[in-house]
């Protein structure tokens, strides 16, 4: 099966967005790197959802493609249970749906001139993946994933991440503060002597 490490990945890329974003914004820095880091990060994160959960099918990681045999069951059964444990309806998951295709058809993978809807929010992106998870595992019962659902992977990930990107961007601030000290006894000097 090779959707489920196309959404395990789409949580990594989350995770990572999220992280790096949220501690770029709290230490005020302005740095190409990081801000290029962090958007690959977002683009990624669209594309792999999209991979499985975009394309109403025509791709062959999409959701829909598990089983040729049992395509329609499966297509019910999992839009009838998305339904039933996330807030959405038919009529807002394709409104979601709609929102996420755009911004990846539009703005990840290809550039529209004048593009200008706003980054979609992703915690719905993330309630899908879960359910996905939880419903692929039901799906491939008896088999097993030999791993953490990935809500609880998530949670971990972020919980791992954090500390070192707060490390990275300390160090990044310390290097810019020798740097300014640096620069200032410089200065000092030309007007001592």
């Amino acid at each position: 099966m090779s959707q489920f490490p196309v959404v395990k990945r789409f949580v990594y890329h989350l995770v990572y967005y999220r992280t790096l974003s949220k501690a770029y914004s709290d230490s005020h820095l302005q740095n190409e790197f990081w801000t290029l880091t962090i958007d690959a990060h977002l683009l990624q994160a669209v594309i792999h959802w999209c991979m499985v959960f975009g394309s109403d099918g025509c791709n062959p990681t999409h959701w829909k493609k598990l089983s040729p045999d049992q395509s329609e069951t499966l297509r019910q059964n999992f839009c009838d249970g998305l339904f039933g444990q996330t807030d959405l309806t038919q009529q807002t998951w394709e409104s979601y749906w709609r929102e996420i295709v755009d911004f990846r058809n539009n703005y990840a993978t290809h550039r529209a001139l004048g593009f200008s809807s706003p980054v979609p929010h992703f915690d719905m992106a993330l309630k899908v993946a879960c359910y996905y998870d939880n419903w692929i595992r039901n799906v491939i019962s008896p088999d097993i994933f030999d791993e953490p659902p990935l809500e609880a992977f998530a949670l971990t990930l972020t919980q791992s991440v954090q500390p070192l990107v707060k490390s990275s961007l300390i160090e990044l601030d310390c290097c810019r503060l020798r740097r300014w000290i640096r620069k200032r006894k410089c200065i000092t000097k030309k007007f001592i002597r």
